[in-house]
C-alpha cells in the first residue's frame, strides 16, 4: 500500500533530525476527519486504505523519534483503537526481537524502540481511552508486574474502574537513568478543543471525565490556537478550563502543568545512550 506514496520525506525528516539536535517530532498522528481520507481515491481503496496508508507514515515517524530520542506530540481523533493497535505492534515486534535475552536488557530495548515521551495533543478520547494508555505503559515499564491473570482482570473493569485504577499513580513511575521518573504518556487539553468545539452536553461530560482522570503529573495545557497573537489568552483560557473541571486551583494547575512540559522537553535525548 506504500507504493501510492511518495517517500523523500521521510529522508528530509531525518536529515532535519540528525542535523538540529533539539528538533522534537510532530505533531503527527491518526484522524478520521482528514480531508486525506475522504478523498483518497476509491479505486485505491478509498478511505479503509487511506486509513492504513496513515498507519503507516505514523509507525514511519514514530520510528525516527524513537532512533533520535525526540518527544512526540501525537494527534489522534476518532482513532484511538488504531493507535492501541500501533504501540501494541511496536511492542509485540521488540518483545519478539529480544525473546532470547535477559529480563533487565530485554525491558531496556523495549523502552527504547519507542520516544522518550509521548503529549497526547489536545486529547480528545474518554476515561477508558487514558486507563488504557496507562495499563499499555505499565505493560511496557512494569511487565514484571502484568500476568495473564491481571490482563484478564482488567478487560473485566468498568469505564469508570479503568479511569479510576490508573496502573501507574504520580508516585509510582519507574526512574530513568538520570533519576527522574520515566514517563511515556502526557496528556495535553485546550480551551479551543476541548471545550469550545465540543457541540453536544454529552461529549462535555466525556472529555470533563477524561480531564479528571488525567494523573497529576501526565497533565498539559496548551492553546492550540492558530496566530501567534493568541497564544497567551488561549493557554490561560486552556489552565482555567482544567482547573475547572479538576475543581483545582488556577495556580495548581498553572504550576503543575508547567513542571509536566518541561519534564516532557527535558526528555529529549535521554534514551540515546541509555
Amino acid at each position: 500500500i506504500g507504493k501510492y506514496l511518495k517517500w523523500e520525506w521521510l529522508k528530509d525528516l531525518e536529515t532535519h533530525l540528525s542535523e538540529h539536535p533539539h528538533l522534537l517530532v510532530g505533531e503527527i498522528g491518526l484522524c478520521k476527519m482528514a480531508r486525506f481520507l475522504r478523498e483518497f481515491p476509491k479505486d485505491k481503496g478509498g478511505k479503509v486504505a487511506a486509513l492504513q496508508l496513515q498507519k503507516l507514515v505514523f509507525r514511519k515517524q514514530l520510528d525516527l523519534a524513537a532512533k533520535w530520542s525526540r518527544p512526540v506530540t501525537i494527534h489522534c481523533v476518532n482513532t484511538h483503537g488504531l493507535f492501541m493497535e500501533v504501540m501494541r505492534d511496536i511492542l509485540k515486534e521488540v518483545k519478539e526481537s529480544c525473546s532470547g535475552e535477559e529480563e533487565k536488557e530485554a525491558k531496556k530495548h523495549w523502552r527504547k524502540v519507542f520516544p522518550p515521551a509521548i503529549a497526547m495533543h489536545s486529547f480528545t478520547g474518554t476515561a477508558h481511552h487514558v486507563g488504557e494508555i496507562m495499563a499499555f505503559e505499565k505493560e511496557l515499564l512494569y511487565p514484571e508486574e502484568v500476568d495473564d491473570g491481571g490482563k484478564r482482570r482488567r478487560r473485566k473493569q468498568t469505564k469508570q474502574q479503568l479511569a479510576v485504577n490508573n496502573p501507574i499513580s504520580e508516585s509510582g513511575s519507574q526512574k530513568s537513568k538520570d533519576g527522574q521518573k520515566d514517563i511515556l504518556f502526557y496528556f495535553g487539553f485546550s480551551h479551543a478543543v476541548n471545550h469550545l468545539m465540543c457541540t453536544s452536553e454529552k461529549a462535555r461530560k466525556k472529555g470533563m471525565e477524561a480531564v479528571r482522570s488525567i494523573p497529576p503529573d501526565r497533565l498539559l495545557v496548551e492553546s492550540d490556537v492558530h496566530a501567534s497573537v493568541d497564544v497567551i489568552l488561549g493557554t490561560a483560557g486552556a489552565v482555567a478550563y482544567a482547573a475547572q473541571v479538576r475543581g483545582e486551583t488556577l495556580e495548581e494547575v498553572a504550576e503543575r502543568s508547567t513542571q509536566n512540559g518541561l519534564r516532557f522537553l527535558s526528555s529529549l535525548g535521554s534514551l540515546s545512550s541509555s
